[in-house]
């Protein structure tokens, strides 16, 4: 689990040789201060429940911040998240469904 984005003396994204007292990596480009809000675990939690859903398994995936028992955990949440909603949109449309055919006012539906 990497906290540091030079930790061993190598960008964590490109892998190029950086040293202590480079921000930016001369290679990638990116910034060795810190990683980015949405690799940090409140960033994922936040983009997963407002925002993306299931779309946010990249970022879990691809955050350095992240243990690898971390990023299955976090995939078993957003699948099972994923499922109890998907689960609940069809009981609504079912129950949507029954009570327009009850009415009789959507044929064929």
């Amino acid at each position: 689990m990497a906290k540091d984005p030079k930790e061993g003396g190598v960008c964590c994204y490109c892998r190029a040789p950086v040293s202590d007292e480079d921000r930016f990596c001369r290679r990638c480009g990116k910034n060795l201060i810190g990683f980015p809000w949405y690799y940090q675990h409140w960033g994922i939690i936040l983009l997963t429940l407002l925002a993306l859903g299931p779309l946010s398994l990249p970022l879990v995936w691809r955050s350095p911040v992240l243990s690898r028992t971390s990023k299955w955990v976090y995939t078993a949440a957003i699948a099972v998240l994923t499922w109890v909603f998907v689960l609940t949109l069809y009981r609504g449309y079912v129950l949507v469904k029954g009570q327009l055919e009850a009415l009789g006012t959507v044929p064929g539906l």
